[in-house]
């Protein structure tokens, strides 16, 4: 199943889309015009992960070759400070992240291969603080015994009084970010939902869900007859509160969901069948009781992401490529395409007033 989304943010001008892409560019997008109105060259390589800032003046952004870490100003768009976190003989891999509340610190689970004479000494994945003001990783934890099923991947969130950094892989293990002691693991199986197997979280906060909360996707299998089926998930990030509604039988994809700005209309993609057999499907959920009202083909490539324009009035299929195709969010049908002239490596971050 694909975990395909788009990010959002609060900045200066409502029309902005920014995607990474090759080689190095921070590609700036019109969102109502769907056109291309300027690249951002970054510094150390391309890019590989966006964090729009909680300021609403900012991009951090992770790119590939040693790691590095860039921030970008929205309003001069251009890259005000950059550093890596990787040498030429230490390598650190990232497994995953996110953006403390006070735009000060990014929490990283991270691996590092040391280059010694004869060999790699490769550690065991842990935990990482880096300082970005210090422009260094000021602190590192080991990853307790109790969440070793963890392995530092997946994908992670920080609560909005930036205490607990919640990690979603095969259980929901919740975090203190002063010492990295689990406080909590949230077992999906049982008992909170029967069968539970994965939550499919945006990499990003959604402007247009509550403050604090979190809505996705997820995906069950019934323990006794094996039925499996998908639905919506709300997670309140303070309170640590989940709540679980299924909706349909699962289908062999599914990509993230996307919440039209009412919070009262999702959107998400299914995926089945394979080559010349493949099926995707745009499907319209109502939120205020979840089922499906809608749903439309569509000619989708064999990766895409899926995204929603910060009026919520156009469906985005990007990603895997070097094209933009808007759609329509109530007639679901085509209604302009973009050749950015470079295959994207990062979610897009739209950007609102």
């Amino acid at each position: 199943m694909q975990t395909l989304t788009l990010l959002v943010a609060l900045a200066a001008d409502p029309t902005l889309l920014y995607v990474g892409g090759w080689p190095r560019d921070l590609i700036v997008i019109d969102e109502a015009k769907v056109a291309v109105v300027d690249h951002i060259k970054l510094q150390t390589d391309v890019a590989r992960t966006l964090w729009p800032s909680h300021d609403k003046k900012k991009i951090i952004a992770v790119t590939v070759k040693d790691s590095g870490v860039e921030t970008i100003d929205l309003a001069s768009r251009k890259v005000v400070d950059s550093f890596t976190l990787g040498t030429a003989s230490r390598k650190v891999r990232i497994g995953g992240g996110a953006l403390d509340p006070t735009d000060k610190l990014l929490y990283l689970s991270v691996t590092v291969a040391e280059k010694k004479i004869d060999r790699f000494e490769v550690e065991k994945p842990k935990f990482a603080v880096v300082d970005l003001a210090e422009k260094k990783i000021t602190r590192t934890f080991e990853i307790p015994k109790e969440a070793a099923a963890f392995g530092g991947r997946g994908q992670f969130k920080v609560s909005p009084d930036g205490k607990y950094l919640w990690a979603f892989r095969d259980n929901i293990y919740i975090f203190d970010t002063s010492d990295f002691k689990l406080v909590e693991t949230i077992q999906l199986a049982r008992p909170t939902f029967p069968g539970m197997e994965t939550i499919f979280l945006s990499p990003a906060d959604d402007p247009h869900d509550a403050p604090g909360m979190m809505t996705a996707i997820f995906n069950s299998t019934d323990p006794i007859v094996h039925k499996r089926m998908w639905g919506i998930a709300r997670i309140n990030l303070s309170t640590r509160k989940i709540d679980f509604t299924p909706v349909g039988p699962a289908v062999q994809g599914m990509t993230g969901l996307r919440l039209s700005p009412d919070r009262k209309t999702g959107y998400s993609v299914t995926i089945s069948g394979e080559h010349g057999d493949r099926l995707t499907e745009f499907v319209v959920i109502d939120m205020a009781n979840p089922k499906i009202v809608k749903r439309a083909t569509f000619a989708g490539r064999t990766r895409f992401s899926l995204g929603l324009t910060s009026d919520g009035k156009n469906l985005i299929i990007y990603g895997a490529g070097n094209t933009i195709e808007m759609y329509d969010a109530k007639t679901l049908q085509l209604v302009k395409d973009l050749d950015v002239a470079a295959d994207m490596t990062t979610s897009l971050v739209a950007v609102l007033n």
